[in-house]
């Protein structure tokens, strides 16, 4: 374009730049007149200044959101809400939202970003470790690279321990998408390796690459390498070629190859000692030796005569020790008194007395006999002396005597005390007796037996944990009433069971059909075992009362009928209080002579004899007798807490029913055997 041409094509400029001018100006009178007919005075101009100028010589201002005029780079709008967009090529797009302080302001600068290039590279081939570099600068690590920059030259590296550096020059322009693949070198190495003595065979990775000395030229990587020589134990150790590591050198200073020695023992399980070291057996053992060495082997056992063996090890010989060891024996005498039948380590070997010839081991021997406590005695037998062994066995009831406690508490908390020698008594009340009643006959009787009586009356939440009637009487110490005589054996049987004891009573289905007189397991209290706890028991002469011989009632004697029971029963006792009405706790009051509570008052008691209204022969002493009658009439003891008459109150009165009251409980008993 000449002179001319551009001084017509600037007028030309000019010229639309009038018109528009001119146009926008009427416009605006327009707008102006209509605004100000309106009282609306709300049109502004804002200056849309672009930078950078490359941007701004090209760029495009519009309207996005709004209306308004647009001169050049001015807009012309009313004073609301408006949103212009800013465009030019090779440049980001701009959206700017006129707030009121632009329009306070009459300018807005507009700073347009350059578009981004997308740059990306691979290698041949792929590597999940490979380096990248921009400009001698670390940008990521991974199989490839892929990057937003903006337009320029650029150098791109990509680096690998294994391989030559890969270059690229990148002449990134604005927008546009560069992909490019580089191809990778591998680094060529050296290995150098070397042994003592030469000529061992070389492999790496397990493939045979020559013998030593050797010098060969690998490619870049990691691996294994192995030295081996006959008669000389292998080596291994891994190396790694890298383009900062191309050389690898090794020196192998090889041993003489170990042998090894098996051992053969017997009898397994022993001590073997090889050169005074210690050594793991088991049926048969391995150890590694060098050629020509002289070993000195042990080997040991308990019972057994140890033996020791002298041994050069070969390579060209069956290096295998073999040990056999005797066993050594020793005598032992055995005698017990009773005899009984002997066995030692389980296996029967006759009767007492007995000479013995046993391994020198432990040897476990135990000594049985029908009605005695078995009982075991360890011995190891001595080849050069003759041992005995003397054993006096007890009976089980001896045993049980002095192995029992003589206080315990069972599984549901009832707690029991041990009468060993409870001896003889004279039960029932002779004729002239105060309050005596025609049914207490005199009995004699022996006690021999060891049994135990229970402390306490039972509870009721002790007898609900068999009943489990679903009324909670749990941590209730009131004693359990209202339970008939064949309620509270089933009450019993189910303890014993519970516990581990032979079951007193005996059942068929729910059919009651005796006693077994024989059995430890819980029970109620025989009638004459009653008497002697009330009236006996830990005192030197058999008393009238619970308390004594006195007819007046020491303080906390019992829970009876006293003043605070006027009203409910229909005689008290005048003067005597004891705070309760009815039944109490149980263990309030004091306790016996013998530690036993409540054998005065509170509530009577069930016992295991059968009620019976015939007097027994003349001069005959009874024994231990446990009734194994069947009727459910059974003998009540002990007064309650309606209780008041003289006649009540003693030791020896009894009387006798099959059904449950409110006043009436029971107390548990057992044999020791």
């Amino acid at each position: 374009m000449n002179a001319v041409e551009e001084l017509l094509t600037e007028a030309q400029r000019r010229h639309r730049r009038r018109r528009a001018q001119i146009i926008v100006a009427v416009v605006l009178i327009t707008i102006v007149t209509t605004t100000a007919f309106l009282g609306l005075y709300r049109i502004g101009r804002i200056e849309v200044v672009i930078t950078p100028q490359e941007a701004a010589e090209s760029a495009q201002v519009v309207i996005a959101e709004g209306r308004g005029l647009i001169l050049q780079n001015d807009v012309w709008a009313l004073k609301n809400s408006l949103t212009f967009r800013v465009t030019a090529p090779g440049y980001e797009r701009e959206e700017l939202e006129v707030s009121d302080a632009t329009w306070t302001r009459g300018k807005v600068n507009v700073v347009m970003r350059e578009l981004l290039s997308q740059l990306q590279v691979t290698t041949d081939p792929e590597l999940k470790d490979m380096h990248w570099y921009l400009n001698d600068e670390f940008v990521s690590e991974g199989s490839r690279l892929h990057l937003r920059i903006n337009a320029g030259d650029y150098e791109v590296s990509a680096r690998h321990p294994h391989f030559q550096t890969a270059e690229l020059d990148v002449m990134a322009e604005r927008g546009k998408n560069h992909e490019f693949d580089l191809l990778l070198q591998p680094v060529q190495g050296q290995l150098s390796i070397t042994s003592q003595p030469d000529g061992a065979h070389v492999s790496i990775n397990s493939k045979p690459v020559g013998v030593t000395p050797l010098n060969l030229g690998v490619q870049s990587g990691a691996g294994t390498l192995t030295v081996a020589l006959e008669g000389y134990t292998s080596q291994s150790r891994t190396f790694e070629i890298t383009s900062s590591a191309p050389k690898f050198e090794q020196h192998f200073d090889l041993e003489l190859a170990h042998v090894p020695v098996d051992f053969s023992l017997s009898p397994k399980g022993g001590v073997l000692s090889v050169n005074g070291k210690v050594t793991p057996t088991q049926t048969a053992t391995s150890v590694q030796f060098s050629p020509d060495t002289q070993i000195k082997v042990n080997y040991s056992k308990a019972g057994y005569r140890s033996k020791a063996v002298n041994f050069v090890v070969r390579l060209d010989q069956d290096n295998t020790v073999r040990i056999d060891l005797e066993p050594v024996y020793g005598f032992v005498v055995v005698s017990s008194e009773p005899q009984s039948n002997v066995q030692v380590g389980g296996k029967s070997v006759g009767q007492t007395p007995l000479n013995l010839q046993l391994q020198a081991v432990p040897q476990t021997i135990t000594f049985n006999q029908v009605g005695y406590r078995s009982q075991q005695r360890t011995v190891t037998p001595d080849e050069n002396e003759i041992q005995n062994l003397i054993v006096s066995l007890e009976t089980e009831k001896q045993y049980r005597l002095k192995n029992s406690p003589t206080q315990y508490k069972n599984s549901v908390g009832i707690e029991f005390k041990l009468f060993k020698n409870p001896g003889s008594i004279t039960i029932g009340s002779p004729r002239g007796e105060i309050g005596r009643r025609a049914n207490e006959f005199v009995r004699e009787v022996q006690l021999t037996k060891p049994f135990y009586a229970g402390i306490y009356e039972v509870t009721e939440d002790q007898f609900q944990q068999y009943a489990k009637t679903g009324v909670n009487n749990s941590n209730s110490r009131y004693p359990v009433t209202n339970v008939d005589w064949i309620t509270a054996a089933k009450f019993a049987n189910w303890l014993s069971s519970k516990e581990g004891f032979v079951p007193v009573y005996q059942f068929a289905g729910d059919t009651f059909s005796g006693s077994d007189p024989d059995a430890d397991g819980y029970r109620m209290l025989t009638e004459a075992e009653w008497e002697w706890l009330a009236r006996k028991a830990g005192r030197n002469q058999k008393t009238t009362f619970p308390w004594g011989n006195s007819n007046t009632i020491p303080t906390n004697s019992g829970n009876l009928a006293d003043e605070s029971a006027k009203g409910v029963v229909s005689s008290f006792i005048p003067n005597y209080r004891d705070g309760h009405a009815k039944k109490s706790e149980i263990g309030i009051f004091q306790a016996n002579s013998v530690a036993i509570h409540d054998l005065a008052g509170n509530v009577s008691e069930w016992t295991h004899d059968i009620y019976s209204l015939m007097p027994p022969a003349e001069n005959q002493v009874e024994v231990d007798s446990l009734d194994r009658g069947t009727s459910l009439r059974r003998t009540i003891k002990g007064s309650n807490w309606r209780s008041a008459s003289l006649t009540e109150l003693r030791s020896a009165w009894r009387d006798g029913s099959e059904h449950a009251r409110d006043d009436l409980g029971f107390r548990l008993a057992r044999y020791l055997y």
